[in-house]
């Protein structure tokens, strides 16, 4: 038997311990799973204007300098040795076009405009999850790859439409207004519905990640869950029955909770209107949590005031920001936020390990996740 030198227990150390950058971590491959992050079809070394980056310009979010460092640490841990060059990433704050101009990858938050001026642009892995804000008369020309960060804010945003469910189903928004001005109502005379969700019917118009978070927690509530779905009629065991696009008026008839999770596209923009607010049940809920132009607001608010609808969750409007003589302040049958449902404790980090993720199979020519297809729009 041979002897056991230095230079082979080193080797065997280093193989019982394989390097980060090889494949994605135990952390990262479980929230892909949970998450059921889409693969590209084909390895993106298969497309024919790929090749290993000189240089990417990552932007970081983080404004404290230790925060920072940490991100870019891990983004180094599975960059390969390729040049990362970071730059500050600031909500409103418009990228310095000398990075704009000669950056063929790129990580940060996209605009319609950053992307028409990134002539050289192989790559954008978008930070965000919608990419309404990024699309563009002839973007479907443009030859690169848009990934983004779908279903990484599902969770909360899910638990944010339970939330405002409840909140409506049981009065709170009536007891607050109570509440601020010291009243304590007497129970004959509360005139409006307090219901138990358990048994009611919710359709999610939009099985993506969001959607399909949203039924997973209805459905554990007791309801019956029915959806829609673009791509197909497949869906998780707790939704009862998923329809195509057609299928929207017929189903939301049948609904006592109608939950909007759809992206915003050219066949959802004022999808929600006067004929489909006049085809629900009598005192439904309307959630909205996708993009406020897909609801005609004119048409809500009248649904709103004649009772037909009996209260609505807003986290998004049209126009943003509502102004503030909109009548939707002061119905009192609706809740609104500002757009806040995807924020979390968890802030960045979920976010992160799919951005980390698609950073190193880039570079490394493998399959991509959440690749967006810009015909589509998302």
């Amino acid at each position: 038997m041979k002897p056991v030198t230095l230079f082979t227990s080193v080797l065997l150390l280093l193989a019982a311990f394989p390097s980060p950058a090889s494949g994605p971590d135990a952390k990262t491959q479980a929230l892909i799973e949970r998450l059921h992050l889409q693969e590209s079809k084909q390895p993106v070394r298969d497309w024919p204007r790929w090749r290993r980056p000189d240089k990417i310009y990552i932007g970081i979010p983080a404004t404290d300098p230790e925060q920072r460092e940490k991100y870019l640490n891990e983004a180094r841990q599975v960059a390969d040795g390729v040049e990362l060059v970071p730059y500050n990433l600031r909500f409103g704050q418009p990228v310095p076009d000398n990075i704009v101009r000669n950056a063929e990858v790129m990580l940060g938050g996209c605009t319609a405009g950053l992307l028409q001026k990134a002539t050289k642009l192989r790559w954008f892995q978008h930070y965000g999850s919608g990419v309404d804000r990024c699309m563009y008369p002839g973007i479907e020309n443009k030859d690169f790859i848009l990934t983004n960060n779908q279903h990484s804010a599902a969770p909360p945003i899910a638990e944010h439409v339970i939330a405002m469910m409840m909140s409506l189903a049981r009065g709170l928004p009536a007891f607050y207004s109570n509440q601020a001005r010291g009243y304590w109502v007497q129970r004959r005379d509360i005139n409006f519905p307090m219901i138990e969700v358990g048994g009611k019917t919710l359709l999610v118009a939009g099985l993506g990640g969001i959607g399909t978070e949203v039924a997973k927690r209805a459905h554990a509530l007791g309801m019956h869950v029915l959806a829609t779905r673009h791509s197909s009629r497949e869906g998780p065991d707790f939704v009862d029955y998923v329809g195509l696009p057609p299928e929207l008026l017929k189903l939301a008839a049948r609904a006592d909770v109608v939950v909007n999770a759809l992206p915003l596209t050219d066949e959802t923009r004022n999808l929600f209107d006067r004929k489909f607010f006049n085809t629900l049940k009598p005192g439904g809920y309307f959630i909205s949590v996708g993009r406020g132009k897909s609801t005609v607001t004119r048409d809500l608010i009248a649904a709103l005031r004649d009772g037909h609808l009996a209260g609505a969750g807003l986290d998004v409007t049209d126009p943003e920001p509502l102004p503030p003589d909109n009548p939707l302040w002061t119905l009192p049958n609706v809740i609104i936020t500002p757009h806040v449902a995807g924020l979390t404790d968890k802030g960045f980090e979920r976010g992160w390990l799919i951005i980390r993720e698609n950073l190193r199979r880039y570079i490394r020519g493998e399959k991509l996740l959440n690749v967006v297809d810009v015909k589509e729009g998302y």
